[in-house]
Order: structure tokens, then sequence, then C-alpha cells
């Protein structure tokens, strides 16, 4: 990221351990993702210091309904009162808590889902979106020039989100870690083929800035030898 990007940057990326959450700081700050149960209360002391006070949250968006994405989205939107966004295909497995089958596309995605095993849907993660996309939507309402668009391929129903600024946040569209460091395609996909549709049509864009899930952020560049 250049220095004139990073000052123009309004995405906060929050460091979860295992996951990240991004701070998306428009008129009024938007969240993408939540990780894991037991992150509310770091990424509330995010808004804190970021000037916010909790009920300024004017969004929760989860890219996909994976543990590690929602996991906290039932407490933040407890503490916030903000309304929970989610791909209408993926809208029911949040509503029961379910996290959705992690589908290995890789040996090493094999070796790590019979360490995962199967989760039983958790009540205590419920939560029932109030907004369901299955097609671009944009945020103005929500205090921010940017767009949600779907960007299926690592579950059917997985969502990016892109901002005027040419940032953009593709949760597990791509996967910066497990083991280094460096850009790569996910360990799970439901539909690969449809992971680098997704990939080529946010690069297409050409975005200043690319945040994942796991890792990063990247660049266009770094990302096109994937492809």
């Amino acid at each position: 990221m250049t220095d004139e990007t990073s000052r123009n940057a309004l995405v906060r990326p929050i460091p979860l351990g295992h996951a990240n959450a991004f701070l998306i700081r428009g008129s009024r700050p938007i969240l993408v993702d939540t990780g894991l149960p037991g992150n509310a209360p770091k990424i509330l002391a995010v808004l804190q210091v970021e000037g916010y006070k909790p009920w300024d949250l004017a969004l929760i968006i989860i890219t996909h309904v994976h543990t590690d994405h929602f996991g906290s989205a039932t407490a933040l939107a407890g503490a916030t009162g903000a309304p929970v966004l989610v791909h209408s295909s993926e809208a029911d497995a949040l509503t029961t808590g379910a996290t959705l089958p992690a589908v290995p596309a890789s040996l090493l995605g094999r070796m790590l889902a019979l360490m995962i095993g199967k989760h039983a849907p958790a009540p205590g993660l419920a939560i029932k979106p109030v907004i369901r996309v299955d097609t671009p939507y944009r945020l103005d309402a929500f205090g921010t020039d940017g767009i949600v668009i779907p960007t299926p391929g690592h579950t059917r129903g997985s969502l990016s989100v892109q901002l005027a600024t040419g940032e953009v946040i593709i949760g597990d569209l791509v996967m910066g870690m497990f083991p280094a460091h460096k850009p790569r395609l996910p360990l799970f996909a439901e539909d690969m083929d449809a992971v680098k549709k997704s990939l080529r049509t946010i690069l297409d864009a050409r975005p200043t800035v690319i945040y994942t899930g796991h890792g990063g952020p990247f660049t266009c560049d770094q990302l096109e030898a994937l492809l």
C-alpha cells in the first residue's frame, strides 16, 4: 500500500489471531466479519479507539457463514444494535448458528478438515439477518461510498465489499496463511472455478489494496499469478 493510499484508506483491519475483521470508517462505521466467538470485546475496543460509540455502528456484513467469520455477530449486534447483512443463500444457516461445510480443495484442506471435524448448529451464535442480498447492494444509506457484491466460490453465498477508495475486502476468496503469509487460492472451496471467476471480477476493477480474511493485505499484481 502506498503512503497516499494509506492516507486515504477507509479500512481498518482488526487482526483476531486466526482471522481478520475489518472496520470501514465512513461517516458511520461498518464492520465486515466478526471473528470467532469471544472476539466482540476486542472489536468494540477498536471502535472506541477509532472514536466511535458502540451504537454508532451502522451495519455488520458477514462475508460468509463460517464460524471464524460470524462467531461474534450475535454479541456485537446485541451490543451495538447494528443490523446484520448476509447473502440470502446463507441466511438460514446464520439464523440457526450453523457453520456451512468447509469443502476441501487441496490435500492440506483435507487434512485440516479431519482436524476440524463437523460442527453442530450453535444456538448461542444464531442471529436473524436483517438484510439478505443476492445482487450488488450499495452502502450509501450506511454512510459509505461502496458496494457489496456476490463473489461465490469459497461458499455459494460469499460476498465481497468494494469501496470507492479502491479498497476491497474479499473474505476467503484468497487466503494469505496456511502455512506461509503469501496469497494462495483457498484451502476450502465449494467451486474452485467460481473462485477464479470471482477473483477475476475483483482484479478487473484494479483495486488499490485487497484485504483477506486470513493474512494479507495484497495487491492486484500479487494475486494475478493465482489465475
